[in-house]
């Protein structure tokens, strides 16, 4: 492993100065989360169906779009035209965040372009930084949903079952849409929306747990069912 890639911690020592020179805004595959899904459209002033299929690959709502010359689709003139609500991928750069299964984690430092007029220091710490870049409620949404997907790929091992909602219904309404799936709930319980989008992300990720629930049972149904079937 070479230095530039070695493992560090939020005690590393580490700081970073962004000159604004946005190349490192060039030919990157920003993956965002549900979470920062909505921040995004919220930022932009459109629904989340609206911001999918406007700004993400495909309309799948995973991974952020390109310009024609490798850009990110919010690179303007001036900088990134959606800063405050910014990926937590860009808040980290130039460090990358790996969240392990045991709750674990580490950083490790990407190499950067080769023009950047960014500047590496030893002054203060991962923590620090991070704190700095407003990543930590970042992380917490990344870290949970992260939770949740090896629990999805767990149940996927044991089943071999895709998890989806509403599917046939609407091919919008699927896990990855906080808003679709919190208003079709709350419509059907009677419930009142959460306003808080810390206590928004509580409910999506409950309703996503519940989604492998429900999956789970009907699954075991349909093998009761075929065991009776046999007998």
């Amino acid at each position: 492993m070479t230095a530039e890639h070695a493992k560090t911690s939020r005690a590393s020592k580490f700081g970073y100065a962004c000159r604004r020179c946005s190349l490192c805004c060039r030919n990157k595959r920003i993956q965002v989360n549900p979470y920062e899904l909505v921040r995004l459209a919220k930022a932009k002033g459109e629904t989340t169906r609206e911001f999918r299929e406007r700004w993400t690959v495909n309309g799948e709502g995973t991974t952020l779009g390109q310009k024609e010359d490798g850009t990110c689709v919010f690179l303007g003139s001036h900088g990134c035209e959606v800063h405050a609500d910014r990926p937590l991928v860009c808040r980290l750069y130039p460090l990358a965040h790996y969240a392990l299964t045991d709750g674990g984690e580490y950083f490790t430092m990407l190499e950067g372009h080769p023009q950047s007029q960014g500047e590496f220091t030893n002054r203060g710490t991962v923590a620090d930084y991070l704190a700095a870049q407003g990543a930590l409620p970042f992380m917490d949404a990344a870290d949970a949903y992260f939770r949740w997907l090896c629990d999805a790929h767990k149940w996927l091992d044991l089943t071999g079952q895709a998890i989806r909602v509403g599917a046939d219904k609407d091919p919008h309404c699927d896990l990855l849409d906080m808003d679709v799936m919190i208003t079709r709930y709350c419509a059907a319980s009677g419930l009142p929306e959460p306003i808080n989008l810390d206590e928004r992300t509580h409910l999506h990720l409950q309703l996503r747990y519940e989604a492998i629930a429900n999956r789970e049972d009907g699954h075991a149904e349909e093998a009761s069912e075929r065991d009776e079937a046999i007998t």
